[in-house]
């Protein structure tokens, strides 16, 4: 089975390899902030790979040490306003800004040292792309009340979702906040995730639209198509999403085009 690209009337289209900046519709210079579960990393880092030339990449949540090292050069600040409006100009590749260190992560970024990564940006003429949300790894979520943490600035939110949630539990196994998860969905805890579940979290104003600025791009990317049977139901829930996102990516993106060497994206609908 073969997904397909649906054009804007809707009328199915062969599928055509297509990178993640491109499948995602974003301009040169875009401020994005990706929030969900199930793959915000390793897309926000896969787009920072796209760009040719230099990207800034931060954070409003925290990161795992690891993630960092995704990063040409990173620089953290013990202190937020520490930098002093003076950040480093010799930025090159994928620069990444954090918060201060800990054990086993890296704080994301307050209000006033976001401001100044920004004003860096701007100066710079670079994209921007920031990590919005926390998911502790789990193919699924639901925000808290103080999540995500998207910055008002930005033109582009992609909420993420990982589909290999489908048909498993709604349980801390595979959901992060199952609780907020089933309230959401209608679900109960323990119930198996639908399509239909993970279409209303989605949609939900506090579940994937939760704290989207109202100018913003909202773009859905259903994450681990990874099956057949995954790239199936991710096609019959990007259909379902469409009156909400203005777009829906279905994506693969651990696996990559060993020709072209860039994620596969398995199908686009506008």
């Amino acid at each position: 089975m073969q997904c397909m690209h649906l054009s804007d009337s809707q009328v199915p289209l062969p599928i055509m390899t297509s990178s993640l900046k491109m499948a995602l519709g974003l301009s040169d210079i875009p401020r994005v902030a990706f929030v969900g579960s199930g793959g915000k990393t390793t897309a926000l880092f896969c787009l920072a790979r796209e760009y040719q030339l230099s990207v800034i990449v931060t954070a409003t949540s925290r990161l795992e040490i690891f993630q960092t090292q995704y990063a040409d050069q990173h620089f953290h600040c013990d202190d937020p306003l520490g930098w002093g409006g003076n950040l480093p100009q010799d930025i090159s590749g994928v620069t990444l800004f954090s918060g201060p260190k800990n054990d086993h992560s890296v704080d994301g970024l307050g209000h006033d040292a976001l401001q100044q990564v920004l004003l860096l940006a701007d100066r710079k003429d670079v994209p921007l792309l920031i990590e919005a949300d926390g998911s502790r790894r789990h193919p699924a979520k639901a925000p808290a009340q103080h999540e995500p943490p998207i910055p008002d600035f930005v033109d582009s939110v992609v909420v993420v979702t990982g589909l290999s949630a489908l048909g498993k539990p709604c349980t801390t196994e595979w959901v992060h906040r199952p609780e907020i998860y089933a309230n959401l969905s209608g679900l109960k805890l323990g119930d198996l995730i639908s399509v239909k579940a993970m279409e209303d979290v989605l949609c939900h104003p506090y579940g994937g639209l939760k704290n989207i600025p109202v100018s913003a791009r909202r773009i859905a990317l259903l994450n681990q198509a990874d099956t057949p049977d995954l790239c199936f139901q991710a096609c019959e829930l990007a259909v379902r999403l469409l009156s909400t996102y203005q777009s829906v990516i279905v994506s693969a993106l651990n696996r990559k085009d060993s020709a072209l060497d860039i994620p596969i994206i398995n199908a686009i609908y506008k």
